[in-house]
């Protein structure tokens, strides 16, 4: 293992731990995974929120949880090429700080090309579009995923806005559309929507077979759930079978 896992000290020490969470296609090939990060005390009895963590971190030690994530990229990047998967990294306000304002790291980012950018529908003046700086700025560098869309943080200027050439369904606007009576009806016209602007859905929260079931395949690019739970890195070629539920 070349990349090496953070360590932090708050009242306990924690340290960083991933697991590779993946996002299956409408065909059920492997399509993205998702980089998730958990922050565990060291005896593993304490797993901390990382958003918790990360607004506790400095600028130094943000980078650094930018630099480990790279460095993971880097380690597994002919796995991620040879099979055409996409590694999703999420940033949240300020390590998107980081990244505009570091060229060193932002350059180590580009050139590792499956890498790409996911944003949450919280993140600060998501609604202004292109009007938003920062945004326009980490477009023009990388590829963007609009995570949690539908969480009701923000309205649809960023996607009309063709910000994001991926978007992500709130897994809980799922949820709540599905035990709705006209699910049927309000879904694909929802996905009928956002197709104009962005031709790559993704569905999140599909955690049962009643839920897989029920959604019709070809509305959507991606579908993501606990019916496909995350792997550690040394399992990632499990993830390449398609799983029972398309066969």
């Amino acid at each position: 293992m070349f990349w090496k896992k953070m360590k932090i000290q708050f009242d306990t020490a924690f340290s960083s731990n991933y697991l590779c969470q993946p996002i299956y296609s409408n065909k059920g090939k492997l399509l993205a995974v998702e980089l998730i990060c958990r922050f565990a005390s060291t005896d593993s009895k304490l797993i901390m929120p990382t958003e918790l963590v990360l607004n506790l971190l400095n600028t130094q030690q943000l980078s650094r949880f930018l630099s480990e994530q790279v460095a993971f990229a880097k380690e597994h990047a002919a796995w991620f090429e040879k099979n055409q998967v996409i590694l999703n990294i999420t940033v949240e306000e300020k390590l998107a700080n980081i990244i505009t304002d570091d060229d060193v790291l932002r350059d180590e980012i580009k050139q590792l090309r499956f890498i790409h950018l996911s944003i949450n529908e919280s993140f600060p003046q998501l609604s202004a579009g292109k009007n938003n700086a920062q945004l326009v700025a980490l477009k023009n560098d990388f590829t963007l995923w609009l995570d949690g869309m539908g969480s009701g943080n923000a309205n649809m200027a960023p996607i009309f806005d063709h910000i994001f050439t991926w978007v992500k369904l709130d897994r809980a606007l799922f949820w709540e559309l599905y035990q709705g009576e006209n699910f049927t009806i309000i879904l694909p016209s929802l996905l009928r929507n956002l197709n104009r602007f962005c031709r790559n859905v993704v569905i999140d929260g599909l955690d049962s077979a009643e839920y897989f079931d029920a959604l019709n395949k070809t509305d959507v690019q991606g579908m993501k759930g606990m019916l496909w739970p995350g792997v550690e890195a040394a399992a990632l070629d499990n993830l390449l079978e398609s799983p029972s539920q398309f066969h």
